[in-house]
């Protein structure tokens, strides 16, 4: 491994006086990394002087390399450590600030004179404040200057167009982009930076993002989190956007920009549809900053800068930046569900990103997946290598489960290559299911685990789907990881949003703590016995989409986005209210005639129950969206839909007596009666078994995992719970 050049063992000159000594010993072993820009110097020092001696037949008298990049990611610093290793050459070394010298030939000349000095090593910084003085500087300047001068040129932006195409300066003009430092460069940095003991390093340096200016800022940062949960503090994040974003145009450029922060890319389209009127000039402007890089996606803001802007508008203006948010998360689902499944698979990563606030996952990037690994069907030559796959990361006991479904369901698989090598290093299963099939039930426990967990709910209904994520397997040492399983959840993702029948989602996974907390913070509950698949334990997480769907599940994790998790998966489950079946039912009744009486309907008994107390939001709302959503189910055959009809006319519609809402529906009063009391029963029905389910969730939340592998004393599975006929509970209609 090449060490750091921060490393260097060098000792300064010994013309320098003892004070600058001190000094330069001291920045020469605080500085970390660059090796590739050092080496490059050091080349162009070791040109020939004379030009005729040289390999090539240079149009131009003196070398350029040209550094540019966003404010704080350390030109000086190196312009500083090109000047120290000039220097200890016998080079004469001359050290120009363009920000601080008047923007005049005569004073730019006198800044840089070096009359006589032979073969001069020019250092230039703020180079793009040359301005209007570019041309002088390249073709008057540069050409007076000894042969064999060599020119290092700093700035945020890079040397003019004309200067780059210019055939004259082929040969000698060097552009650099400076990037943030490698992972061992930005560890040791902090590591200098830090006084005393400082916690979350890790969390310092995924913030930092390889920044040389933030890695020292978080440094010495004490942080505005809670203990082992260490987030900026706002002057550190007021510090950033000072000195590496600066001043914006308008607020409304500001707020492009803040778009721009929470996702991982943007497009002037994207934009449209969130600034309809400024999105052409914001993208025009933006994509010029330095902080800003074009990517075959779109537009995308340096690291450090996305924290920055996203942290700040966070924490400046929640309300502005929930209301941000959703306005993103709703064109993101609009483009999941509209666009080609390439463009509707990047919406799905991009979706995953800003729901989790790009966390829990260590080193994913959501959005560089099709730049690392690529997704393609799972095709009759990949088997060998998905089975190789299986075997190494479970063993040889899952190859039958594997077998039978690539020969049963070969349309639900999906495998990741590595791009850079094109080995397989993951591979998805999910399988979709709206009926039970004997055979499949039979062969792949999992699958009758799960079919009998729905079945001793509300069992899955005519035209409803169960989907199960049966396989999800990453080879655990390859570089590749972390793009394939975002590949894999942006998969999941689509499928499951795109989807507007499904009953059930079911994740089979294994023990992994990220796999665990990652479907706790998706509200997926782990169910209270898994099955055995061939003597290993699996362990099975399901999300109820009749219980809480889509768009109640979104803003949940919007709420847990800005929150944290709050709860811990099934042990969240709350409930303070127990009730027998007659006065559930009554108490729902009593909640639809109080739906337009806010006190009234504050205290009901039902505000306790484990289906309303395990969703996060006030109590009565979710109450209404429950029940909302029961009234929504009655719809399976015509005399059902009369039902729901009378249930919403006379409670959630209000306004007209039950007369009134007989003649709207052309009833008699007596069936309309006879209507309205069975759609309140089962209104009563749908939300009791929610509630048996989410109170089994509860009584099963300090159940332990499985015993190991092949340990045959494992506990025994809970029974199934079975609820009492609908019909058992009379319903008095008032």
């Amino acid at each position: 491994m090449k060490p750091d050049r921060g490393e260097t063992g060098d000792q300064p000159s010994a013309g320098a006086g003892a004070p600058a000594r001190a000094e330069q010993s001291a920045f020469l072993r605080r500085f970390v990394g660059r090796e590739d820009e050092l080496d490059r110097f050091r080349v162009l020092l070791e040109e020939p002087s004379d030009p005729a001696a040289a390999p090539d037949d240079r149009t131009s008298p003196v070398a350029v390399l040209a550094l540019h990049g966003p404010g704080g990611i350390g030109k000086t610093t190196l312009l500083r450590r090109f000047a120290v290793d000039a220097e200890r050459r016998g080079r004469h070394v001359v050290e120009v600030d363009a920000e601080r010298t008047e923007p005049t030939e005569r004073a730019f000349a006198a800044a840089a004179d070096a009359a006589g000095t032979g073969r001069l090593v020019l250092l230039v910084d703020a180079a793009d404040h040359l301005g209007s003085l570019e041309d002088w500087f390249r073709d008057r300047f540069l050409t007076r200057l000894a042969p064999g001068s060599l020119v290092l040129l700093a700035g945020r932006r890079p040397p003019s167009l004309r200067w780059r195409t210019d055939p004259a300066w082929y040969d000698t003009l060097r552009v650099v982009r400076l990037e943030g430092l490698s992972p061992a460069g930005s560890a040791r940095l902090l590591r200098d930076a830090t006084t005393g003991r400082t916690a979350d390093r890790a969390a310092r340096l995924a913030f930092a993002g390889g920044h040389p200016l933030a890695l020292r800022l978080v440094g010495s940062d004490r942080g505005d989190g809670p203990p082992g949960e260490w987030q900026p503090s706002p002057h550190v994040v007021e510090d950033l956007l000072d000195r590496v974003v600066g001043p914006v145009p308008s607020p409304v450029h500001r707020r492009a920009l803040e778009i721009c922060a929470h996702l991982t890319e943007v497009t002037e389209d994207l934009l449209r549809a969130l600034l309809p009127d400024h999105a052409h000039e914001t993208f025009d402007w933006m994509r010029r900053q330095p902080y800003a890089t074009s990517h075959r996606n779109g537009l995308r803001l340096l690291p450090v800068v996305v924290q920055a802007l996203d942290r700040d508008l966070r924490w400046r203006a929640p309300d502005s930046y929930l209301s941000m948010h959703k306005a993103v998360r709703a064109h993101l689902h609009h483009l999941l569900r509209s666009r080609p499944e390439p463009a509707s698979l990047r919406a799905a990563a991009v979706y995953n990103h800003i729901q989790t606030g790009g966390r829990w996952l260590p080193g994913f990037d959501w959005s560089d997946r099709d730049d690392r690994v690529r997704e393609t069907a799972c095709d009759a030559e990949d088997v060998s290598s998905v089975r190789v796959l299986m075997r190494e990361e479970l063993g040889a006991e899952g190859d039958a489960a594997l077998d039978f479904w690539l020969h049963r369901r070969p349309a639900g698989f999906r495998v990741y290559r590595s791009v850079r090598s094109g080995e397989v290093v993951g591979f998805l299963g999910m399988l979709n299911f709206d009926r039970w099939d004997a055979v499949e039930t039979a062969i792949d426990p999992v699958v009758a685990s799960v079919r009998d967990h729905v079945e001793a709910g509300r069992g899955l209904r005519p035209g409803r789907r169960v989907q199960l994520v049966r396989f999800l397997l990453v080879r655990r040492r390859s570089a590749d990881r972390p793009a394939a399983l975002a590949g894999m959840l942006a998969r999941i993702t689509r499928e499951l949003l795109s989807e507007d029948r499904l009953e059930w989602t079911f994740h089979a996974s294994g023990a992994d703590d990220w796999t665990a907390r990652l479907l706790a913070f998706a509200d997926f509950r782990r169910l209270p016995s898994g099955p055995l698949c061939a003597e290993r334990a699996v362990t099975l997480f399901g999300h109820d989409w009749g219980a809480m769907g889509v768009s109640e599940w979104s803003d949940l994790l919007d709420d847990r986005m800005l929150s944290g998790l709050r709860t811990g998966g099934v042990t969240s489950l709350a409930r303070t209210s127990v009730l027998s079946k007659a006065a559930f039912d009554r108490a729902v009744h009593d909640a639809l005639r109080a739906w337009h009486q806010r006190e009234r309907l504050a205290a009901n008994p039902l505000l306790h129950a484990a289906f309303v107390a395990s969703r996060s939001g006030a109590p009565e709302d979710n109450l209404r969206t429950a029940i909302l959503r029961a009234i929504e189910t009655i719809d399976q055959d015509p005399k059902e839909k009369l039902q729901k009809a009378a249930v919403r006319e006379t409670y959630v519609e209000g306004g007209s007596t039950q007369q009134a809402v007989a003649r709207e529906l052309s009833l008699s009063f007596s069936t309309y009666r006879r209507y309205l009391k069975r759609g309140i029963a089962r209104v009563s029905w749908q939300l009791w078994k929610q509630e048996l389910t989410q109170a089994a969730l509860a009584a099963t939340s300090s159940w332990t995992a499985p015993c190991p592998p092949g340990h045959r004393d494992r506990p025994a599975p809970a029974q199934p719970i079975r609820a009492v006929s609908g019909s058992d509970s009379a319903v008095k209609v008032e």
